[in-house]
């Protein structure tokens, strides 16, 4: 009689099988979900947080010179295998984003995102979906930027104060023959920007013991996680078990070893966080963390 039982050698088949449906899965959860209350790092020193700073007196500064680490220069000058991604580029970008006055320019910050995919593209696998939804938004926004009026979507602030004077957001559900707006299709890189910064800013500071999955997970339950049922939570833990080692993250950002690392992840996450935040406030501001 022939046993029904899966025999033990098929298993591998089936999580290939399952890996993609699983990558499926989180995308479509994260790219949906509200993003928790949980502001990023402004400032980071020696792998810590600098002192906390009054919100108004954020809100009122200028932004300061980078302190002269040269990281973008001396990482362009090095060979880093057939990986397109050049960490020192992301870097120059997000740190282009953001102007002596505060605003934040789209046009660097979709610069900064197409870096960001080429590094989730070096990761393998587990980022492919994300990356290829994330590559449809940057045309949105990119297709706004080079349209008739895209001077008004020069920066963030601009792009939302215009959108709402001419009633383009829509505070419901979504048509499905609309093209999303800049406002809608910004807000979903935005919640995927904080995921990614807080999982390079654990990598720069994890001593080396640690599995990149179990720090991409802890970032998961610290952003998302609870905003999902416990079988897309299940789904999402697969997932991350595709991520490689930190040997191989540190090959992909181009560094020696995790001293190097360290200074240059906590430098490009400083570079993200201050991106991040001031969209955050706008978006808050605008009682627009919610759109659908």
């Amino acid at each position: 009689m022939i046993s029904a039982r899966p025999n033990a050698r098929n298993y591998p088949k089936i999580l290939r099988f399952l890996l993609p449906l699983a990558i499926i899965f989180l995308f479509i959860y994260l790219s949906a979900t509200k993003l928790p209350d949980v502001r990023a790092y402004e400032c980071v020193e020696d792998g810590k947080p600098c002192e906390e700073v009054p919100t108004a007196a954020r809100a009122g500064s200028h932004v300061t010179e980078s302190p002269p680490l040269q990281v973008e220069a001396v990482l362009d000058e090095r060979s880093c295998g057939e990986n397109d991604f050049r960490i020192g580029r992301m870097l120059r970008s997000f740190r282009s984003c953001v102007t002596r006055d505060g605003q934040v320019l789209l046009e660097e910050y979709l610069n900064g995102w197409r870096e960001l995919i080429k590094f989730m593209d070096a990761l393998g696998t587990v980022f492919t979906f994300i990356s290829s939804e994330t590559r449809t938004k940057i045309n949105i926004l990119q297709g706004y930027l080079d349209g008739e009026h895209g001077q008004s979507y020069r920066t963030i602030s601009s792009m939302i104060r215009y959108e709402l004077d001419n009633e383009v957001v829509n505070f419901k559900e979504l048509p499905r023959n609309r093209v999303p707006s800049g406002c809608r299709t910004l807000l979903r890189m935005h919640r995927a920007l904080k995921w990614l910064e807080d999982f390079l800013y654990k990598v720069g500071t994890s001593p080396g013991q640690e599995k990149t999955s179990e720090l991409c997970a802890e970032s998961y339950h610290k952003t998302l996680a609870h905003h999902h049922s416990w079988f897309i939570r299940q789904v999402a833990e697969v997932a991350f078990l595709a991520l490689p080692p930190l040997e191989k993250m540190y090959e992909v950002v181009c560094v020696k070893d995790q001293a190097e690392a360290r200074v240059v992840l906590l430098t490009t996450v400083d570079a993200i966080v201050k991106v991040y935040n001031i969209t955050q406030e706008l978006y808050t501001d605008n009682e627009m963390l919610d759109l659908p």
